[in-house]
């Protein structure tokens, strides 16, 4: 019987022994997941809870909307408040059982296209064994609900559609015979302005016994209180530059293309956008960004029916 409760004793000194060793004083909890994607665009994506809204949830089947809110973001019972964005992090509160923890994100790049995402945090441990175990089996348990959200992030950011509101490809332009004019307006151009420049080039291709082989292109470059309009139509041979118009063999090279519907706040978001997919992702531009006028606007009053096709050149 002695020996019995000898070993008993100690069976439980290395217990306790083992739960002081193996079970740190402050519980250091890390999920570290990797991504196809920018650290920029990324970052925007955890700046603010509007962000937060697009991609929570985003790779989870059980994505509730309803638990999405402008703050507190829900996932099995853990609830996540973005507290501050800081460089290339973000600071947020983890709530779970009326416990509440500050937790780090952290962006590392590790090349243009390629990033690791690290959620970090602590959990304080107990002196008492019993409940130290039960910090440890908590903090497995919030390890794997981080790396869940990680997961859903990964997933919405890997997509360049998600990020920028567009589908960004590489391509290359058709048209390299092209007719342009150029003019310097004091005021914002309106679609008549820019159309009686159209023309203008439409009538010298007439003239000149050549045709229109796509639909007219536009740059509008606004600077201060001026804006220069540029405008081109493609035609289907050379011919002499005449006046204000002159004739371009424009270089076959790679552009960034997307095509957007809507007015000019849709196309004006769309080439923020495009620059800031430029800037992401470290392209250079080679020349002037342009708008291919798809839909004829002095045909199609209403503005969100225009379909425009915007060619960034980049090396």
């Amino acid at each position: 019987m002695k020996k019995w409760l000898l070993l008993s004793v100690a069976v439980l000194c290395l217990f306790f022994a083992c739960v002081y060793v193996l079970i740190p004083s402050t519980i250091e909890i890390s999920d570290a997941v990797s991504a196809r994607t920018t650290r920029d665009g990324t970052f925007r994506m955890l700046m603010s809870e509007n962000e937060w809204a697009k991609w929570w949830g985003y790779a989870l089947p059980e994505r509730n909307d309803s638990e999405i809110s402008r703050e507190i973001f829900n996932y099995r019972d853990y609830k996540y408040n973005l507290i501050k964005p800081g460089f290339n992090s973000a600071v947020v509160s983890i709530q779970h059982d009326n416990n509440t923890i500050n937790a780090t994100i952290t962006l590392l790049q590790l090349s243009i296209d390629s990033i690791v995402m690290l959620c970090q945090c602590s959990l304080d441990a107990t002196a008492n064994p019993f409940r130290k175990i039960g910090r440890y089996a908590a903090a497995v348990d919030l390890k794997k609900n981080m790396e869940a959200v990680l997961e859903s992030l990964k997933a919405f950011v890997e997509k360049d559609d998600n990020i920028y509101g567009l589908h960004i490809s590489e391509g290359h332009a058709q048209d390299t015979l092209l007719i342009t004019t150029k003019r310097i307006f004091t005021r914002e151009p309106g679609v008549s302005d820019v159309y009686a420049m159209i023309d203008d080039l439409r009538k010298y291709a007439a003239e000149n016994k050549c045709r229109q082989t796509n639909p007219p292109m536009l740059n509008i470059l606004h600077e201060g209180a001026k804006y220069r309009v540029m405008v081109a139509i493609p035609i289907d041979k050379e011919i002499a530059t005449q006046g204000p118009i002159s004739f371009v063999k424009m270089t076959n090279g790679n552009f960034m293309i997307t095509q957007v519907q809507g007015g000019p706040g849709t196309v004006q978001n769309a080439l923020q956008q495009m620059q800031l997919y430029f800037d992401d992702y470290d392209k250079t531009s080679m020349a002037i960004t342009f708008q291919y006028l798809v839909t004829d606007r002095i045909k199609e009053p209403d503005t969100t029916k225009w379909v425009t096709k915007i060619f960034a050149p980049v090396m």
